[in-house]
């Protein structure tokens, strides 16, 4: 309950206000009076009450006007926190596209926390969703019967149905009698319909006709977003594939004619190395749509490492050192292999120079360090300060490129990607984020899933 001090500073204003205008009120009739009959002493005397019932007059007044304002406020304030709400709860149901599942979720947000009787979300030719008055012979999966539907959707304009006919229900004892029809608009394009009914005749007015408005916007916008990341998924994907199909004929070449060599001199070597040959060409092709983890991935370097191992003999000399806690974590496939091909490509240099080439992995600060370092030639200074400054470059090889480019797809500023050179070799890496990297973390807003695999073997050293 109130107390007094709460109840003065609710009247304090209204109450100064009444008693400066009713002062200036009952001024400009006594003067008026004073002029038509001066002297008169009955003006003086009903000045008081005048002012006393003119100031209670306008506080009632003022205090409803101001009552009605708050309301209006009130409203309005919770109208807009509810559809902040709608759009943040939406977001996760919404990254998929506009589906029957996603529609129902959004539909009955809408419906718990605006004031409407019904609501309805369609695609351009059917029904996707519908709750509240009416739900029973309004099924999801029927046709669209509005025909202001269509018309919103040919339009983009918002469509106000004040009767039942003008809904167009067939069903007679449909109880919607008015509705609002919003169409959800990506890139120009009708998709889509929000429907907002209400199950009493109602003038729809401009404050329903701007919430059905700024929500079918808001959600638009959010089903443009899902669109854009189908098609930067799909891009990801397609460039995953464009790098295992970059397997490099002089590679595929030279381990040929290794097995070869080695067919005729040490027949066991090469069975060994055939199994490998084909082990790496499996891995290479796997499903581009699977994480993987650091253990599988460093399985798949030592492939292609013992397979020009085999090419080199003593002029390569290969290393590990990867921590147990890294080797369980998951990564994209195809982030560490190109690598090492980088480091044995670009460091080899001419031949009888013995190359050796260290692949490492470890958790340091809570996040995953991946490093494969050489003792090669090196970069150039100025290759070495463009890649520094915007990143690998396709001159710089497109395997080194793509990972970078995939990486920061998948992690954003999230990832850090490192590149050192000298005359004394190069260390290039890339580290990650831990919590990103667990069986727990969610990539479903990737599209993306983990491989279920197994970690049990250690790469071949």
């Amino acid at each position: 309950m109130r107390g007094p001090r709460e109840l003065l500073g609710e009247i304090r204003e209204p109450l100064t206000m009444g008693i400066f205008l009713a002062v200036i009120q009952a001024g400009f009739v006594v003067a008026v009076l004073y002029l038509a009959v001066p002297g008169a002493l009955w003006a003086q005397i009903a000045l008081v009450p005048f002012i006393i019932a003119s100031t209670l007059g306008i506080m009632v007044w003022v205090g409803l006007g101001r009552d009605t304002f708050r309301n209006i406020a009130k409203q309005q304030a919770i109208q807009a926190e509810g559809i902040l709400d709608i759009v943040i709860e939406s977001l996760p149901h919404l990254r998929h596209g506009l589906t029957q599942e996603s529609a129902k979720e959004v539909s009955y947000l809408i419906f718990a926390k605006l004031e409407f009787d019904a609501v309805s979300i369609t695609d351009t030719e059917k029904i996707l969703s519908f709750v509240g008055e009416a739900e029973n012979h309004h099924q999801p999966g029927s046709g669209i019967k509005t025909k202001a539907t269509t018309e919103a959707l040919r339009t983009g304009d918002v469509q106000v149905l004040n009767s039942r006919w003008d809904i167009g229900c067939p069903y007679l004892d449909c109880p919607l009698h008015s509705a609002i029809i919003a169409p959800l608009i990506i890139r120009d394009r009708g998709v889509g319909a929000l429907k907002l009914y209400y199950s009493r005749p109602k003038d729809m007015g401009e404050l329903e006709e701007a919430v059905a408005m700024g929500l079918a916007r808001l959600l638009s916008s959010q089903l443009e977003l899902s669109e854009l990341d189908t098609q930067r998924q799909a891009t990801l994907a397609a460039e995953l594939r464009a790098l295992q199909a970059q397997i490099n004929p002089h590679f595929l070449f030279n381990s040929l004619n290794t097995i070869a060599m080695f067919c005729r001199t040490k027949p066991t070597e090469a069975r060994h190395l055939v199994l490998t040959f084909g082990d790496f060409f499996r891995r290479s092709l796997q499903s581009p749509e699977d994480f993987i983890t650091v253990q599988e991935e460093l399985e798949h370097v030592d492939c292609y490492l013992q397979l020009e191992k085999a090419r080199f003999g003593e002029e390569l000399e290969l290393d590990y050192d990867v921590s147990p806690k890294a080797r369980n974590l998951y990564i994209p496939p195809l982030t560490i292999q190109p690598l090492a091909e980088n480091a044995i490509r670009h460091g080899k240099g001419d031949k009888g120079r013995c190359l050796h080439v260290t692949t490492r992995a470890w958790i340091y600060n809570d996040r995953l360090c991946v490093e494969v370092t050489d003792d090669g030639t090196g970069f150039e200074e100025s290759v070495l300060h463009q890649i520094n400054k915007s990143g690998p470059s396709q001159q710089q090889g497109i395997g080194l490129f793509n990972v970078h480019r995939r990486l920061k797809a998948f992690y954003g500023q999230d990832f850090r990607f490192d590149v050192s050179s000298s005359h004394g070799g190069t260390s290039i890496g890339f580290t990650l984020p831990v919590e990103l990297c667990t069986p727990e973390h969610d990539f479903a807003q990737t599209g993306h899933k983990r491989a279920d695999v197994s970690a049990d073997t250690a790469p071949r050293a």
